[in-house]
């Protein structure tokens, strides 16, 4: 479709021309002989004066409206090409054509100003066709030749042969080299539009694509490109709009399959990855805090109705295990080091009490020991024990494993292969505090890499679902295990998406994401972080990316594609 600046530059060409052939016409002292503007300044009467002044005015105006209109010098350069197009047509002789030679000087004099001041404002060459030049696709094909010269040559006929026009004809010429190069196979009409057709034919190629392949998630209404439309702020870059473009994510073009969403609540995070479950069809295990999740044809599963036992190994040494078990308890319950090796210590034991050895493998399969045995170590150890401080030692570490004795954690009701093979949502809203919750998500993730490990490398299969992240991602070893999973899933064919209203403790993780959404954001810190993450390091792009997230509608979020590292404006389907 022509663009509407497009015809509005066109409707000021056809006025300034018929203002100029009105002016001509009207001269009280004809011209004998062609000459310059300027001998029409000396030899007409005032009112040729007042032609000048009214023309330069005019020029002047058109040149700076066009330059800012395209935020190009080089439009608006073609553009007074293009009014010499139109004089031809209108008003064929040397008097009109002489005139607009005289005015050139001062149509380019104003852009060259305007392209001084934009270009100091804005630390880089004020041209949008050049600033965007990587966005011009080159496509050159036999079919484009053929249809091209066929064309070419019904324009060598009429502006030639029937109408002696060589500007015209000059025009299509070009027009069929931008053709040939730039334009899509169905735009070959332009060529016979000569100049008229050059300006669109050369912003139309500055378009954005998205995959063609893959699955939709919404449209994309703009794209974050260096710009001169908003001038009057502090940056350069600002949100190009597009239409009819669809948003398609290719997870199979993706260095990795790891999605991080981020927004305050009730922007639609949640919402997101359930679409993104629905629409690729894969497996997928979510994990479920609140009980919100409901999807089709999926299972879901209250597990505060389960046991699940964190000492089994499931591929892990009883050593590694141990230290597991007593890292995570140190970062969940804040104990000292002392604490923490004396955890290890009487879990390494009662390993070995149930006949887990750490050095015969074969053993590593026995039935595990379960914290209610640990319990039963520590008491008999506390009574073996010959000082009052090693008893202090032991009482000290003692409540913790006494609430890790809790029914929930002594036994294993559920079939862990079941829940990692199907499509699970793992409800944990009803676990009844949130120390049980933690021990919970970072055991079954624990045991989720070892399956991964055991199942082998493969093609995409499954998500990984983390909401609420930052209630796994505050504590020391949650970090660690989240990180490692980001880091190595993809060989497995796995992806995480995990869902945050914060950016705390994500920087590894959103350097191993290829994908991050970004809904409406208005804490000043994550605004910072996630503007110069996505910014890349330049203040333009910081600024106007700040701008954008800390304002987006619900159901628009900022986005990257993977391919070209583009920043988008996207207003996501199915989110209300």
């Amino acid at each position: 479709m022509y663009e509407y600046r497009h015809v509005i530059a066109n409707v000021i060409l056809i006025s300034l021309i018929m203002m100029l052939y009105v002016s001509l016409s009207s001269m009280v002292i004809p011209i004998a002989t062609p000459g310059s503007f300027t001998s029409f300044l000396d030899s007409s009467l005032l009112n040729s004066f007042s032609l000048f002044i009214l023309s330069l005015v005019l020029i002047s105006v058109s040149s700076v409206i066009f330059a800012l209109m395209f935020s190009s010098i080089i439009i608006a350069i073609l553009y007074y090409i293009t009014l010499f197009a139109f004089a031809s047509i209108v008003y064929n002789n040397f008097v009109t054509f002489s005139t607009l030679l005289d005015l050139s000087p001062y149509y380019f004099g104003i852009l060259a100003i305007v392209g001084i001041i934009l270009g100091l404002t804005r630390r880089s060459f004020p041209d949008e066709v050049v600033l965007n030049l990587s966005r011009i696709k080159i496509s050159i094909n036999r079919k484009k030749v053929v249809i091209g010269v066929i064309v070419l040559l019904i324009s060598l006929f009429i502006f030639y042969f029937i109408s002696n026009n060589l500007l015209l004809l000059i025009g299509s010429i070009v027009g069929y080299s931008l053709y040939l190069t730039i334009c899509e196979e169905n735009e070959f009409p332009l060529i016979l539009l000569s100049w008229f057709s050059i300006p669109y034919m050369i912003t139309h190629s500055i378009r954005f694509e998205t995959d063609s392949e893959g699955i939709e998630l919404g449209k994309v209404e703009g794209v974050l490109s260096p710009t001169l439309t908003n001038r009057f702020s502090q940056t350069k870059y600002g949100w190009k709009k597009v239409s009819g473009v669809k948003f398609n994510l290719n997870l199979a073009k993706s260095k990795n399959y790891n999605i991080v969403i981020i927004g305050t609540s009730g922007s639609g995070k949640s919402s997101l990855a359930k679409l993104l479950l629905e629409k690729t069809n894969l497996s997928y295990l979510v994990f479920d805090l609140h009980g919100e999740y409901n999807i089709n044809n999926a299972n879901k599963i209250d597990i505060s109705r389960y046991s699940l036992n964190p000492l089994s190994l499931n591929g892990s040494s009883p050593r590694q295990r141990s230290l597991e078990i007593s890292y995570m308890l140190k970062s969940l319950f804040k104990l000292g080091s002392l604490q923490t090796i004396d955890i290890f210590n009487i879990i390494m034991e009662t390993y070995a009490e149930k006949g887990v050895d750490e050095n015969n493998p074969n053993t590593w399969n026995s039935k595990p020991p379960t914290f209610h045995d640990v319990l039963i170590t520590m008491e008999r150890k506390k009574k073996l024990v010959e000082t009052s401080q090693d008893v202090s030692r032991i009482q000290s570490i003692e409540p913790y494993i006494q609430f890790l004795s809790n029914q929930m954690l002594n036994g294993n009701s559920i079939d862990m292969d079941y829940v990692f093979d199907n499509n699970i949502i793992l409800d944990l809203s009803k676990v009844p505090t949130d120390e049980l919750k933690y021990i919970l998500i970072e055991t079954i993730l624990r045991d989720f890499r070892s399956y991964l490990y055991k199942r082998g490398q493969s093609a995409l299969w499954k998500f990984v679902v983390i909401d609420e992240a930052p209630f796994i991602l505050s504590k020391e070893t949650g970090l660690e295990v989240v990180e490692r999973l980001f880091a190595e899933v993809r060989k497995f064919g796995v992806g995480i998406i995990l869902i945050s209203q914060l950016i705390d403790h994500i920087e590894n993780i959103l350097q191993n994401s290829d994908h991050i959404f970004i809904f409406n954001v208005i804490e000043p810190k994550e605004l910072e972080y996630l503007s110069r993450t996505l910014g890349g390091g330049d203040q333009d792009k910081y600024r106007a990316i700040y701008q954008a997230i800390q304002y987006l509608d619900r159901a628009h979020v900022v986005t990257v594609t993977s391919e070209y590292r583009d920043i988008l404006l996207v207003k996501l389907n199915s989110l209300k």
